[in-house]
């Protein structure tokens, strides 16, 4: 069924999963992760860009929270918006690859059964907007040159720039546009064209090299500081490089398998088997949309012999690869081709888990047996857990008869109780001060604690503290308590401290734990950044 040149199906069920989607997020229990929150915390401070990421997340969620309210809902529907949209790229990217409805709805729920695209539909990190960005440029990209349309460049570089502004490994597309259509004979590059395009890439490239020119390049020092390389952020902290290990490929190649799920394989039967059941047309869009996704999975697997990796670092390499996997899952059907038809079935199923896993997780981890393995807890329990922390600095307020500076050790932290205090309060993150690498809350005036001008209201005040150590925390403050984990702490192990007359953090010097084997411990103001390079 068809309206007009539109595949109707495929359009009913993204308009469809995208209302479940925002039904949900109107009643979800589930608080903002680490990350969302610290990119809410970035929209408070609009800016060309930002330590670690380009300025795209943080001005999308400043657009949807001026007209929504500083709510959860708010900060995540930017997410919802981008996945719809990316899926509905998609679902035209494979009607220009194919020229069949069919194709396209199939990709349309494909991009549902990608574990990673899924997730990242519902929390608002960079994964989203990135995604749809890269799903526009495979759409404009695969229409130049299968469809011999060249002024599809220009929308090719407008999405270039949009998704840098995101996530700078968009600009991965490019060679894999190149390799396409330089080795695949029925491409056709209009040189002029291709350029101008790039051309106007460059735009958004732009407000990211203005704002590193006037920060020492701090962000090239954050990526090179992912590397364990020299001039990266790591340099003079007591970050601990871990020791190589060639486990680090295996786990990428195992994290790929769990992101991509069926879709990889059905990718992998379209190599395969394109070639043997398909029109020579059809052989050529296979081939080219899979040349587009292999510069991005080749760079990390580089990577992944010089540093541990993360899943999600490579997903939007899998946004190219879902026209051809939904060709193999319908041609695998048609021919009764079992181990297509399995990889097809599990796709399904896995797309099926992802959507309900969000709506029953929360009440899974509540039962007695599975609880524990439900891995929610860093995204529930952050509204009951800033209640107690509220009465903490009311107990202290009172206490003290000076108003208490609330601190964390940890940048995500620190940004989540900013949201869900009373009045969205100023908070300090320590890390670079101890330590661990900088932070964006290092670059803030407001929240620097190098600068004199921050430090002056903040001297001889009592301060809450968020995990850490005892011994960083007493280089701050004259006098320090441990009082224990405080109620619904979502991480484990994680204490919290009272500290009385603060002063700074200039004579804190690092102290190298050691456990009963005698060999060092990594500090945990060391621990890995979870925000995706």
């Amino acid at each position: 069924m068809t309206l007009g040149r539109k595949p109707i199906a495929g359009l009913a069920l993204i308009l469809v999963l995208f209302v479940v989607r925002l039904i949900w997020q109107m009643i979800s229990p589930y608080t903002l992760v680490e990350d969302e929150a610290h990119y809410w915390e970035w929209s408070r401070h609009l800016d060309w860009s930002y330590y670690s990421k380009g300025p795209g997340v943080a001005w999308v969620i400043y657009l949807s929270t001026t007209l929504l309210g500083n709510t959860e809902l708010a900060v995540r529907l930017p997410a919802l918006i981008a996945s719809a949209l990316g899926s509905y790229a998609i679902l035209q990217t494979a009607q220009v690859a194919y020229n069949n409805h069919l194709t396209s709805f199939v990709s349309a729920l494909l991009w549902m059964c990608v574990p990673g695209l899924a997730i990242a539909g519902l929390v608002m990190t960079i994964d989203a907007p990135y995604t749809a960005c890269w799903s526009g440029a495979t759409y404009f990209a695969a229409k130049a040159l299968i469809k011999d349309s060249p002024r599809s460049w220009i929308g090719f570089g407008l999405m270039i720039a949009l998704g840098f502004i995101f996530k700078y490994t968009i600009l991965l597309l490019v060679p894999g546009v190149l390799l396409a259509g330089l080795f695949i004979t029925t491409n056709r590059i209009q040189w002029k064209w291709f350029f101008a395009g790039l051309l106007v890439s460059l735009v958004g490239l732009l407000p990211v090299l203005i704002w590193n020119s006037g920060h020492d390049w701090a962000t090239f020092r954050h990526l090179l500081g992912h590397l364990g390389m020299k001039g990266g952020d790591t340099e003079n902290t007591n970050v601990t490089k871990l020791p190589w290990t060639p486990l680090w490929m295996l786990e990428y190649i195992v994290l790929q398998i769990a992101i991509g799920a069926g879709v990889l394989f059905l990718a992998i039967f379209a190599l395969l088997n394109v070639r043997k059941h398909a029109e020579a047309p059809f052989r050529s869009s296979t081939a080219t949309l899979l040349w587009f996704a292999m510069p991005i999975f080749a760079f990390y697997l580089v990577v992944s012999l010089i540093t541990q990796t993360e899943g999600n670092w490579a997903l939007a390499g899998f946004v190219s690869l879902i026209p051809p996997a939904a060709w193999a899952a319908i041609d695998g059907v048609k021919r009764n081709d079992h181990p297509v038809k399995f990889a097809w079935g599990a796709s399904i199923f896995i797309g099926v888990a992802a959507l309900v896993f969000f709506p029953i997780g929360h009440w899974a981890s509540k039962r007695a047996i599975v609880g524990q393995y439900i891995p929610i807890s860093r995204m529930s329990g952050m509204r009951e857990h800033a209640a107690a922390v509220q009465a903490q600095l009311d107990e202290l307020r009172e206490q003290t008869n000076q108003e208490p500076i609330l601190m964390t050790e940890h940048y995500g932290r620190a940004s989540q109780l900013a949201f869900y205090l009373d009045g969205h309060p100023t908070t300090y993150c320590i890390s670079a001060f101890v330590g661990g690498r900088k932070t964006q809350y290092d670059l803030w005036e407001s929240t620097d604690l190098s600068n004199p001008n921050t430090l002056a209201p903040l001297q001889g005040r009592p301060g809450l503290l968020m995990g850490g150590r005892i011994d960083q925390w007493t280089a701050g403050f004259d006098q320090v308590r441990d009082i224990g984990q405080l109620d619904h702490e979502p991480v484990d192990n994680r204490t919290s401290y009272i500290g009385y007359n603060f002063t700074n953090f200039n004579s804190w010097a690092p102290r190298r734990r050691l456990d009963k084997a005698n060999t060092p411990v990594p500090d945990p103001m060391s621990k890995p950044d979870t925000q995706t390079p």
